[in-house]
């Protein structure tokens, strides 16, 4: 966004916007309301009283957000993979092991900071933890 009317004659909100590889595009749109969500870190009371290794920088559990830092470095040196989320796949199922016992953190909220999250990795965790659990029970 590089500029916004907010009381605007008509009272829309007018909004201009940058587009393109340099910002050599603009376009001006009205809306009703801009959602800003910046800055968003998840909810940790949950699991504040019991050992779970969150990573400073992303507020994500320690060997996901190490995960995915590693796969972001790695994709710097592919311009065409650079800052494509949608091409990402949930980490393995160690990723999500914390030194809390049977406590995983899954979804949103294990991606902490990070603005790559999409509901498809969400769910694939979800399918390598039951995986896990199953393969867990079943040399028990």
């Amino acid at each position: 966004i590089t500029a916004f009317e907010q009381e605007s004659p008509d009272g829309c909100l007018r909004l201009a916007l940058e587009l393109g590889e340099d910002g050599d595009k603009e376009r001006h749109i009205e809306v009703d309301a801009l959602i800003s969500l910046t800055g968003f870190h998840p909810d940790k009371e949950m699991w504040s009283e019991i050992q779970v290794h969150m990573c400073y920088a992303s507020d994500g559990p320690m060997k996901l957000a190490s995960s995915l830092l590693a796969a972001k470095l790695a994709m710097e040196g592919d311009p065409a993979a650079a800052g494509d989320c949608l091409s990402q796949a949930a980490p393995g199922p160690q990723t999500l092991l914390n030194p809390e016992p049977d406590f995983y953190v899954l979804g949103m909220k294990s991606y902490g900071r990070n603005s790559t999250f999409l509901m498809r990795v969400g769910y694939e965790q979800v399918d390598l933890l039951m995986e896990q659990l199953k393969q867990d029970g079943s040399s028990h």
